[in-house]
């Protein structure tokens, strides 16, 4: 007998609470997000070593913390044609993979694990995670501009969810285990335990918090955090100098870079998704074959600059140690925004926190070099702004200021950047307070379906249903004895899903749910001798006196999206129909309401 099945039996045997149980599962998840971020980053570096160093003859520089080992061999020139076809043809393979079993895995991941959160009741397939994986190893290990964020949230929010489902907790618990699963694989492999639970909670929303998925988040992202660095070591991604904020004049300038950053990132999300929108989108072949086209663009830049290729690290470790021009860092961080649009705007599989910390690093050095050649007393150390570009960026880009921050902090050490950061990355998250990198992002708990009911009770429970319903004028009826031939023309004519059935007294007597019946809708052998009567089910009814908090609840328990109103004295005379869409209708008009009263 297995683990889980075990850990469902100590479920119910002592009726553990709800946050036992989550505290439970998200150990669970934790060393399950550990152990698959050793595997993701054993099998991409194995790959990136074998497109890299072996085929391209290419050496790029490494972070202090993700050293290979392997040297630069003298006299090996660079196979060009290698850089320019690898992209092309991981992105050939990963999008055959990906639209073949697994749309959903496209793109960077984390928005497909904010859709899941928001809409999809936490759910991920179980397959996501593993085509994910395979697919993001070979788009970032054959050269595609992406990061390992999405990737790694994705398979431990997969995870996360398939453990829920097995242990048949609800859909909330299913949701905080989605977020602990996100946690543990990203605090994990960014080596930020408390970055990367932060992340979690903070991405679901432009301006609010998951505040309760926060402790499970913690608890896993711990865990993962710590198998992993058993095995690559506890040190940090990046080597920094020590660096010393202790002049507040440099807070001019760090504002400065903040509104840098915020300007570069309006233009990164407009050709990230203008990219996508305008051109990948317009090409007529099938999505298979679209990771290819973008990977062969990738490649064209890669022949001239190849340092903008997979996450370029080691690039960010050299501006970091001082190494690199003005101009190189600006030139960087301009074809960074196209090579990652290409990469995954085209469907390609990865994340976009590594190349958003690439591109925030490369500007913030840019602009502290600058600064300093034109105002020598006033700036200390211009590499310092390399650390806080990236936290800006990234905070107003991806409108997580908290935790980018927290995430930089731990990725490098920097701590002692933490109040410039703070002022920075508040200055990029306000200013781009209208455009987000992550459109599956709601701005707030209230507005995610997934916390409905939390914050609309109140109003629908001052909301009548004869307030909203639709009389009996606009709904079509059927007889019982109406013949399927007579049905299939009434359901051509009208728009509705579901048809109230009455009797020859005109009293209700069932419902049909066009989704229950579309088997046998249009079957031709069936019209000659089925009737109303034979496809309808007992109806689920509310009247005119109810509201539509009670209502909401019916909507809930039995998966209807229309039901009948009847009369409040005799539950059989049909008034008309209330929808899902009516009762949202009302709570909108009624909050409307509410905000012009106040």
């Amino acid at each position: 007998m297995n683990l889980i099945v075990k850990s469902r039996q100590l479920f119910n045997r002592y009726a553990i609470s709800t946050t036992g149980r989550l505290f439970l599962a998200s150990i669970i998840v934790g060393i399950i997000a550990g152990l698959g971020a050793i595997l993701f980053f054993t099998l991409l570096s194995w790959l990136s070593h074998l497109t890299f160093h072996h085929l391209a003859h290419y050496f790029p520089p490494e972070p202090h913390g993700e050293t290979s080992g392997v040297e630069t061999i003298a006299g090996l020139s660079i196979r060009w044609w290698i850089v320019l076809l690898a992209p092309a043809i991981g992105g050939l393979i990963s999008g055959l993979l990906v639209f073949s079993f697994a749309p959903e895995a496209e793109g960077h991941g984390t928005d497909a694990v904010i859709e899941a959160f928001h809409h999809k009741r936490g759910r991920i397939r179980k397959r996501v995670p593993f085509i994910k994986t395979i697919a993001s190893i070979i788009t970032i290990g054959s050269g595609g501009s992406a990061g390992r964020e999405g990737p790694i949230a994705q398979i431990g929010a997969g995870f996360g969810s398939h453990l829920a489902k097995t242990l048949r907790l609800s859909d909330d618990e299913r949701r905080i285990l989605l977020i602990a699963g996100a946690a543990g694989g990203i605090g994990s492999i960014f080596r930020s335990p408390l970055g990367g639970a932060l992340f979690a909670v903070e991405v679901l929303y432009r301006r609010d918090f998951e505040a309760k998925g926060l402790i499970p988040a913690l608890v896993s992202s711990i865990l993962a955090y710590s198998i992993f660095t058993a095995r690559f070591g506890w040190g940090f991604l990046f080597k920094t100098p020590t660096f010393v904020f202790n002049h507040p004049v440099e807070l001019l300038f760090y504002a400065g870079l903040g509104l840098l950053c915020a300007a570069v990132g309006f233009f990164y999300i407009k050709t990230f998704y203008g990219l996508r929108d305008q051109f990948f989108h317009r090409i007529r072949i099938k999505p298979h074959f679209k990771p290819a086209i973008g990977g062969l663009m990738i490649g064209a830049i890669g022949v001239f600059a190849p340092h903008i290729l997979a996450s370029g690290y080691g690039y960010l470790q050299q501006a970091m140690n001082g190494e690199l021009t003005i101009q190189f860092m600006l030139i960087a961080a301009f074809l960074k925004i196209f090579a990652t649009s290409f990469t995954i705007s085209s469907g390609g599989s990865g994340g976009v926190f590594a190349p958003s910390l690439y591109i925030g690093g490369m500007l913030g050095g840019a602009f502290g070099q600058l600064a300093e050649q034109l105002f020598p007393t006033m700036i200390d150390n211009p590499t310092s702004f390399v650390l806080v570009g990236m936290g800006a960026f990234f905070a107003g880009a991806a409108k997580v200021p908290i935790s980018s921050m927290i995430m930089v902090s731990e990725m490098t050490g920097g701590y002692q950047l933490l109040v410039p950061m703070m002022l920075a990355s508040s200055t990029s998250y306000v200013t781009t307070s209208k455009i987000n990198l992550y459109e599956q992002q709601v701005r707030r708990m209230a507005d995610s379906p997934a916390h409905l009911g939390d914050f609309t009770i109140d109003v629908l429970d001052t909301i009548m249903v004869e307030q909203a319903y639709h009389p009996m004028s606009h709904v079509p009826v059927l007889f019982e004895d109406t013949p399927l031939a007579k049905f299939q023309n009434m359901v051509t004519e009208h728009q509705e899903n579901y048809f109230p059935v009455v009797d020859k007294q005109h009293n209700i007597v069932g419902i049909i749910s066009l989704k229950d019946v579309r088997s046998v809708l249009f079957e031709d052998t069936m019209g000659s001798f089925l009737i109303a009567k034979d496809l309808m089910n007992k109806p689920v009814t509310v009247t005119p006196a109810e509201s539509l908090k009670s209502a909401m609840k019916k909507f809930t328990t039995f998966q209807y999206e229309q039901i009948p109103v009847v009369h409040i004295r005799d539950n059989r005379i049909l008034l008309g129909m209330l929808s899902y869409e009516d009762v949202i209708a009302a709570y909108d008009h009624q909050v409307n309401r509410r905000k012009l009263d106040i």
